[in-house]
């Protein structure tokens, strides 16, 4: 199991780039691109706040935990 990130669906809905997302959130570009990617092994408090609330997302619209996966 894994814990993944819908903040490309997000992006691409509202045609944001990665950098548009980190200049809105304060976020690091690196930051965002490990999200968009699914690239991650830990979330921060105020990542996952700031993310939510620049989209108005809730915590399970954002990320879920992927039961398929197998973890690395």
């Amino acid at each position: 199991m894994e814990v993944k990130c819908r903040l490309k669906d997000y992006m691409e809905e509202q045609e944001l780039t990665q950098q548009e997302v980190a200049a809105r959130t304060g976020l690091s570009p690196t930051i965002i691109n490990r999200l968009y990617h699914n690239r991650f092994s830990r979330l921060d408090n105020q990542t996952v706040i700031k993310v939510c609330q620049l989209f108005k997302a809730t915590l399970g619209d954002m990320f879920y935990i992927d039961m398929q996966s197998q973890g690395e």
